[in-house]
């Protein structure tokens, strides 16, 4: 009986298959990033204009985005105290706010009242409780998501807790939260620069409470200080560009 002997090439086929390739730590970081960006965008220019008129339809792709944020800080080991959410740091975190709100508050102050759009009213207390808890959300995103992962995935490793290897992370946050409030001109430049305060602060003292307090207040003095046509209902998105044609 005559044997056929199997060429090498077919009886073992997988030896010339290139292996599967793979997706870099760092490349993984930035697409969690632009990932949580997208949604953000996405909720603002489509699904809010669409009206859909269901809290669950318009609410879905920011709790799946907040549930892959959620099990990306299972993943990394990353805990509540890492990110921010216990009381420690939380006095520095103050001390490093208070001088530079109390010149963003004065100069807001001073733009309402030389334009006469000064308006307090009895609500301040509830609007300032009410944009600080919204706040701790948005620095939660910001702060304790994005920014570590820019940190992570733009500083070398060593690097990652010297103020001058931040700049870039800081930088590039602080553009991400200008980017989320476009069309908005006027919010995207006081956003850009209320950015780049906190994610600073939070760089050197990681609070979130402190950070959503800070927040609170800039946007409660703001709202009742700057004129309507200036900030356009702090609208953004699809709305903003029809808000603004009628």
């Amino acid at each position: 009986m005559r044997v056929f002997k199997i060429p090498e090439s077919i009886e073992r086929p997988s030896a010339a298959l290139p292996e599967p390739a793979k997706l870099s730590l760092r490349a993984v970081t930035l697409l969690e990033v632009a990932s949580v960006v997208f949604t953000v965008l996405i909720t603002a220019w489509v699904i809010m204009p669409l009206r859909l008129g269901n809290w669950w339809m318009e609410s879905l792709p920011g709790l799946l985005a907040l549930l892959m944020m959620f099990n990306s800080h299972r993943l990394r080991g990353e805990t509540p105290r890492q990110l921010g959410f216990t009381p420690e740091h939380f006095g520095r975190a103050c001390r490093l706010l208070i001088g530079p709100m109390i010149v963003a508050l004065a100069i807001v102050l001073l733009i309402g009242r030389a334009l006469g759009s000064l308006h307090f009213t009895a609500h301040f207390p509830a609007s300032f409780f009410g944009r600080a808890a919204w706040g701790l959300v948005q620095q939660y995103i910001l702060q304790a998501f994005i920014f570590r992962r820019l940190r992570s995935a733009l500083t070398s490793e060593g690097e990652a807790e010297t103020q001058p290897s931040l700049r870039l992370p800081i930088l590039t946050t602080a553009l991400l939260f200008a980017l989320v409030h476009a069309p908005n001109l006027p919010l995207m430049l006081l956003t850009f620069a209320s950015a780049l305060l906190w994610t600073r602060v939070y760089s050197r003292a990681p609070n979130l409470p402190a950070l959503a307090l800070s927040h609170g207040l800039l946007s409660a003095v703001t709202a009742m200080s700057l004129p309507d046509w200036m900030l356009r209902g702090m609208i953004v998105g699809l709305r903003h560009l029809v808000y603004q044609a009628f």
